[in-house]
């Protein structure tokens, strides 16, 4: 008898190692993927072969479905984005209204806990998830609105006419994260009957609030307005790279470079300017990025620039050199470094300079002077044949590129929506 007490007890140890490792490598997994949309050497491919992997430690959750709940009530102890995702995943699954309640509670805990429930929910088939978000939204709890419109948002869906009595309702407007959303999505999906809201918060004195509405407004095609934008630029926010790539997409080029040409007054915004050179898109600024890439401090960021005007990929073309072995590596092993943030260009290759230099001299009459590129399209006008351009290579460029490509099409084409780079992928 005690044998076989023994037996079921290890075995029952057994599933419960086997579900922990399902919910750990799921959390684990869904982080990984949250940072790698943002990274620029990653490619579609590579995130549906993340997706899938996620999928398969989902999937293996739902084998033992009580048991793996029962774990991931252990791990909401965190508060942490990706073990949200996984508990709402089983709870949305479960259609079980006590486990819904209780993972929509905790996503309000922080940031990340609600980014989680947003992304699992967004991750979730539609027909399992929009009668919640028609619940969300007509809920009183201005929370319940707020991840309705965050889910919209994410999704590209419009919540329909509920927003036009969301934006006149006092206590929405007086809750900043639900009102910053709707601003966004506004401009997102280019809800055009929507924009005399946003001309009332263009001035408004949270400066989340007064982004968006300024950021929506150009969406929706008053270019004018991107100079709102500009006092962004200097600022080391999380508006500042927005601002950068929204105005120098927008502005015309001579005074995209006057622009420029300020900021390069300024020897602290110097990787701003190689940045706003490559988003701009002007090929007369070529021979000056490959020159930036003989310093160490400005190699990457330089090429990346590169390839983002002539669309010629560094590594593909064999134009990358290793890493010299002067470069320090960021975070290092070093106790008494307390510098512990990751080199934002890590990812990026080093430039051949040489080899590039060479390259650029014998493609260079393709690009006219006067026109701006984004990875090698021209985008001077807005025909069927460049959007259609445009569309392709979004399904080709690494996930950085992807984003600047998305915007370029939001802004040339009235008609095209804002796409979701970051969206679980169709491959």
């Amino acid at each position: 008898m005690f044998s076989s007490s023994n037996t079921l007890q290890k075995s029952a140890n057994a599933y419960r190692d086997i579900s922990e490792q399902f919910v750990v490598d799921a959390s684990f997994l869904w982080l990984l993927r949250s940072i790698s949309v943002k990274q620029p050497h990653y490619y579609l491919e590579d995130l549906a072969e993340l997706e899938k992997r996620i999928d398969a430690n989902l999937d293996g959750l739902m084998c033992n479905f009580e048991l793996a709940w029962d774990i991931c009530l252990e791990e909401l102890s965190y508060e942490q984005a990706g073990e949200t995702f996984s508990a709402a995943i089983i709870a949305f699954r479960s259609r079980n209204m006590d486990k819904i309640q209780h993972v929509v509670n905790h996503a309000f805990c922080n940031e990340q806990t609600f980014k989680g429930l947003v992304s699992a929910m967004a991750w979730l088939p539609k027909k399992l998830i929009n009668e919640w978000i028609e619940r969300f939204l007509y809920s009183k709890d201005l929370n319940h609105k707020h991840l309705a419109i965050a889910l919209c948002s994410i999704r590209r869906k419009s919540p329909g006419d509920i927003l036009k009595e969301l934006f006149q309702r006092e206590d929405c407007l007086a809750d900043t994260r639900l009102l910053t959303r709707l601003i966004r999505l506004v401009g997102e999906l280019k809800l055009y009957a929507y924009g005399n809201y946003l001309l009332t918060l263009v001035e408004h004195d949270v400066p989340e609030v007064k982004f968006w509405a300024n950021w929506s407004i150009v969406m929706l095609g008053d270019h004018k307005q991107v100079l709102n934008l500009k006092e962004y630029l200097t600022e080391d926010s999380l508006f500042s790279p927005l601002a950068l790539q929204m105005m120098f997409k927008v502005l015309p080029i001579d005074k995209a470079r006057l622009v420029i040409s300020e900021l390069a007054q300024q020897p602290a915004m110097l990787r701003k300017v190689i940045q706003a050179s490559g988003e701009l898109g002007d090929p007369h600024t070529v021979p000056w990025l490959i020159e930036k890439m003989n310093s160490f401090e400005t190699a990457k960021v330089a090429g990346e620039a590169f390839t983002l005007i002539t669309g010629i990929d560094l590594e593909r073309y064999e134009l990358t050199i290793d890493a010299p072995e002067e470069i320090s590596v960021v975070p290092n092993d070093d106790n008494d470094d307390e510098n512990i943030e990751l080199d934002k260009d890590e990812n990026l290759p080093f430039p051949d300079v040489n080899k590039i230099n060479h390259t650029w001299l014998r493609y260079r009459d393709r690009y006219k002077t006067g026109s701006r590129y984004i990875m090698g399209i021209e985008v001077n006008q807005n025909t069927p044949a460049t959007v259609e351009k445009l569309h392709n290579m979004l399904k080709q460029a690494g996930q950085r590129q992807r984003y600047s490509l998305a915007l370029t099409l939001a802004l040339l084409d009235p008609q095209s929506p804002f796409v979701n780079v970051k969206a679980r992928s169709l491959v």
